[in-house]
């Protein structure tokens, strides 16, 4: 009986690297997060010589079924106050996701083509194709190694994309994840443009848990070209809501054009 407990015991204790890359993956894109969740944000732009602009907005974002939707708007300062933009991030990876950003100036909103979407987010390091969340099987993934970030235990995951439709989709050819083992929250991330020398280097600075969701507060993403920062912008999530009461007619062009 004493030997049967002991290998019950032993295989409850089986080491976390045991899982496979597909299977930590796979961890990861089920994290459990809120049907909806609303936010204020503030978005730092920082150049090449230190000198920072600011953005602040609102943003609110649901599970509606077959797909999440997001809705943004921008508060401040003055020259974007008002530019809304909207997505629509289908669950089936055959299905492109739907953006479209608003321009008070024009009084109409304008959607993101596919071949636009590894364009810069509002002049930030953030691509339109980095708003959107990756399709599991549009990559193939190798678990690296393991290893310790700040004192927490994290799997290295390399990805790299199945075809070159999806590096033009979103505009890596290869990234590396730092997912902590005992969340499944990835923290940190290297990726890899086309252009050689050039990367993107992804920092989740600070995680909170809500009512038990895991929620990125502090999110740093740096560009660098052949190791040199050339730009970087951290954005920060506040005044955070889960679970709060929307409908679809929250997510549409026609609210999104009715403006702040």
């Amino acid at each position: 009986m004493k030997k049967l407990i002991a290998t019950i015991l032993a295989f409850s204790v089986m080491p976390a690297f045991a899982m496979t890359a597909d299977e930590i993956m796979a961890r990861v894109d089920a994290n459990e997060a809120p049907t909806s969740l609303k936010s204020n944000m503030t978005m730092v732009l920082v150049d090449s010589k230190g000198k920072q602009r600011v953005r602040s907005m609102q943003s609110i974002k649901a599970d509606l079924g077959d797909y999440d939707a997001s809705l943004m708007f921008f508060l401040e300062p003055s020259d974007v106050k008002g530019t809304g933009f909207l997505m629509m991030d289908y669950d089936a990876a055959s299905k492109d996701d739907d953006q479209w950003m608003f321009l008070p100036s024009l009084n109409k909103a304008k959607r993101i083509a596919s071949s636009d979407k590894t364009g810069s987010f509002m002049g930030s390091d953030f691509s339109y194709a980095d708003m959107s969340k990756r399709n599991l099987e549009e990559w193939t993934y190798t678990l690296i190694k393991e290893d310790e970030v700040n004192g927490i235990k994290v799997w290295i995951v390399e990805s790299v994309p199945i075809s070159n439709a999806v590096i033009e989709k979103s505009g890596y050819v290869r990234t590396i994840a730092y997912v902590r083992q005992d969340n499944f929250q990835p923290i940190r991330g290297i990726n890899y443009l086309e252009k050689n020398g050039e990367i993107k280097l992804l920092n989740v600075a600070e995680s909170k848990e809500f009512d038990g969701y895991w929620i990125n507060t502090e999110v740093q993403m740096i560009s660098q070209k052949n190791g040199t920062t050339t730009h970087r912008t951290l954005m920060k999530t506040s005044n955070i809501e889960v679970n709060v009461d929307v409908n679809q007619n929250d997510f549409t062009l026609n609210r999104l054009e009715q403006g702040l």
